[in-house]
């Protein structure tokens, strides 16, 4: 539950603002580190979608298109709890940083964090069950989507690595979510700009092998969980640091 003088203050009143000039430099500020989000999802597929096309095996693009669209079916499931977080949680920033006390910071802090925290206890909810229904398709249900006897075979093996893609989706998705609202561009955009770079060089690796297709999402699901990693280490790994080591209590808990 929210703190009640962080509910009173969030509804019974207009949520604290400030006038300010949205310059050019400003706009940049905050559309550079988003466009190198946009752009490294954008290369992370291209890429998948390329290896995919040269691997040796007939059906590989053809499974590797259904997964993907597979994938791309349960992503807005998870990115409309990321736009939630981008929608809701710059009112409590702005409550913490126009707070004139140090108790009514912490109490904005800590409703920011609890937040965040259901968030992404919800995320992963909705990721396991649309994960398992995404990954149901090419293993009991894919002569839904092809005809081919073929396709239909090299799609099985495709599942698995599909539901575990779709799984750190979820935490990738609420915590980028958070940390935009946070404005934490230029930690987004380095961990973007890395891994896009990295992702790739492990693909190009597959394509010289010709290994199956069936690595090139295992090589996804790798590449989400690195960034799962990233993201809500940044948010939250102090609090699991502390209860690991039974020291105080962080404000950005998970309780």
């Amino acid at each position: 539950a929210l703190i009640p003088s962080c509910r009173k203050k969030l509804f019974a009143s207009k949520p604290p603002t400030t006038e300010t000039k949205v310059s050019s430099k400003s706009f940049l500020k905050f559309a550079a580190p988003v466009l190198t989000l946009i752009l490294g999802k954008l290369a992370a597929f291209g890429f998948m979608t390329h290896v995919a096309a040269s691997l040796p095996a007939e059906t590989a693009l053809a499974s590797h298109q259904i997964v993907l669209s597979l994938f791309f079916f349960l992503s807005p499931c998870l990115e409309v709890i990321s736009q939630t977080a981008q929608a809701f949680l710059p009112t409590y920033y702005a409550g913490r940083d126009a707070a004139t006390t140090s108790s009514n910071k912490k109490e904005w802090n800590n409703a920011s964090n609890a937040l965040g925290a259901k968030l992404l206890k919800l995320g992963l909810t909705v990721g396991i069950f649309a994960s398992a229904i995404a990954a149901s398709v090419p293993l009991f249900f894919s002569n839904l989507l092809t005809n081919d006897l073929s396709i239909q075979t090299a799609v099985k093996p495709l599942a698995l690595p599909l539901a575990l893609a779709g799984l750190l989706t979820a935490p990738v998705a609420v915590s980028e979510g958070v940390l935009l609202a946070r404005r934490e561009l230029k930690y987004l955009a380095s961990v973007y700009l890395g891994s896009t770079i990295i992702f790739p060089m492990g693909l190009l690796r597959l394509k010289k092998t010709g290994g199956p297709v069936s690595n090139v999402w295992y090589g996804f699901a790798a590449f989400q969980l690195f960034r799962a990693i990233c993201f809500t280490g940044k948010l939250w790994g102090r609090a699991l640091w502390n209860k690991v080591l039974g020291g105080k209590k962080d404000d950005t808990s998970l309780d």
